[in-house]
């Protein structure tokens, strides 16, 4: 399979199936960030920042390559891991240009 391929692939499932099944990518993943942070809290320095919702997009992306890392080749792996990755450059650029308007 080509690299498009592969990224056509990842755009369809994030835009798709898993946007209507996981709803707002956003909310998702800053729930997620608020859960692992609690579980976290324990363990942390009282002055680490808590994790945000990019953060969980890059810690999935790198999950999803980890697994394909181990056991046998899963395709879905590197696509899950380019899907994971361009949410996070979405909420990245929703925040940069949050801050812009802030600043202006």
């Amino acid at each position: 399979m080509k690299a498009q391929q592969h990224l056509d692939e990842a755009a369809g499932l994030i835009g798709g199936d898993r946007a209507r099944q996981h709803g707002d990518v956003r909310a998702l993943h800053e729930q997620v960030a608020q859960l692992w942070t609690a579980y976290l809290e324990p363990s942390r320095d009282p002055l680490a920042p808590s994790l945000t919702a990019i953060d969980v997009l890059a810690m999935m992306a790198l999950l999803k390559l980890a697994r394909a890392q181990h056991g046998d080749f899963n395709r879905d792996d590197y696509v899950d891991a380019l899907g994971y990755i361009a949410l996070a450059g979405q909420v990245a650029e929703e925040d940069h240009e949050q801050l812009a308007q802030v600043q202006r």
